[in-house]
């Protein structure tokens, strides 16, 4: 049974006086009120609370077998006794349900910790917080258009409260900022080969080739990075078109161009299997055995093996690995990055401190592209940001 549901039908129904026709079926038995509360053995006190109004906490029991006695289904029978409660009552039943909302939704501490709520709020103002940030009227709004449409192909049951929350949120700026153009997977390919240049443009690379990406169809998302998620992307397919989102995971600029390239061949090879689940993240869980094939595709793309073995000789040499990022048309510290990389998976050395003074700051890269930060007031103004920002 919907809550809100039934909030809403108490104050939209026809009213309906349980006393009189409580006092039609006597007659219609030929029974005197003591007789049928005996018969029911229901207090005469308890019924006269329950029909009234008055009762704070209407047994459930007494409700059944009223129910019974009228021949009402049990669902109809508690609308009408819901109806006739209290407005204090009502409210405290409201005042449950959005407790219930946000408790089952929202990881309220680590979104405080974040700034995304106040420490001051109170459930009216969590859930006031929430339906404005999502750009919805209602908690049955809220439901029905933003949490139905993600898990009902696929039960996914996230106990991480924070990563639900994350995945929401990108899915509803991808459907306010609905891309316009038609998806081609053609287009794609072609446009894939292109990208690894845009790496050395720090300012402007990721805008350029989002923006081409936009313009066949494909929408590419800078979303913060949530504590304790571990994601550092996701692919989604949302009306037949694909939609990329990447965090700042590490806060490495090299991770960045790295997770592009992981998602775009989620886009390019694992389309249908992700279309019958609406999402696919990158993280620690490889539900569908396809990370390992995306990081090997982004891996040769922007340095392969073969590359390294000639590289690792001369990494000490910024002038060296600068000439040979150049030849390779990469940023310099995509070269850091994956030499670290490689060392670690073939030689079990750990160079992760190392060249950070080669990496430029990832924030430059993508302040242009409006990312979601968790301090926007709604969505909806910042997909239209965003869309403004890819439409050409």
């Amino acid at each position: 049974m919907n809550v809100e549901k039934l909030l809403n039908s108490i104050f939209e129904d026809a009213s309906t006086n349980v006393k009189e026709i409580f006092e039609a079926k006597l007659e219609e038995y030929n029974l005197s009120k003591t007789k049928a509360l005996k018969l029911l053995n229901i207090d005469k006190d308890v019924f006269e609370e329950l029909i009234s109004g008055t009762a704070r906490q209407p047994n459930l029991i007494n409700i059944v077998k009223i129910a019974e006695f009228l021949d009402f289904d049990i669902a109809s029978f508690i609308k009408i006794v819901l109806k006739n409660q209290s407005p204090e009552n009502i409210s405290s039943i409201d005042s449950s349900r959005k407790a219930s909302f946000i408790i089952k939704n929202f990881d309220v501490k680590a979104l405080t910790k974040l700034g995304f709520f106040d420490n001051s709020y109170s459930t009216e103002e969590l859930v006031a917080k929430v339906l404005a940030y999502f750009g919805y009227d209602s908690i049955q709004e809220f439901e029905e258009q933003l949490h139905e449409p993600l898990y009902s192909r696929i039960k996914k049951n996230h106990s991480d409260k924070m990563k639900d929350f994350w995945i929401k949120s990108a899915y509803q700026t991808f459907k306010i900022v609905k891309n316009p153009n038609e998806y081609r997977r053609e287009k794609l390919k072609e446009l894939v080969v292109k990208i690894k240049p845009y790496s050395q443009d720090v300012s402007n690379g990721l805008l350029t080739v989002c923006r081409a990406l936009y313009n066949i169809g494909v929408t590419i998302i800078f979303q913060s990075y949530l504590t304790t998620t571990q994601v550092r992307g996701a692919t989604f397919v949302i009306s037949g078109k694909p939609c990329v989102v990447i965090t700042d995971f590490n806060k490495s600029y090299p991770t960045l161009w790295f997770t592009l390239l992981h998602e775009l061949n989620h886009v390019l090879f694992d389309f249908e299997a992700i279309e019958t689940s609406s999402y696919h993240l990158s993280d620690n869980n490889d539900l569908f055995l396809i990370e390992e094939k995306a990081d090997s595709f982004a891996r040769d793309f922007f340095m392969s093996e073969e590359k390294f073995h000639y590289i690792k000789r001369y990494i000490t040499n910024p002038y060296v690995v600068s000439k040979f990022a150049n030849e390779i048309e990469v940023h310099p510290s995509i070269v850091y990055s994956f030499f670290i990389w490689y060392q670690k998976s073939l030689y079990e050395k750990n160079y992760h401190a190392a060249f950070k003074e080669h990496y430029p700051d990832y924030v430059s890269a993508i302040k242009k592209l409006n990312p979601i930060t968790w301090n926007e007031e709604n969505l909806k103004e910042a997909s239209q940001k965003i869309r403004s920002i890819l439409e050409i």
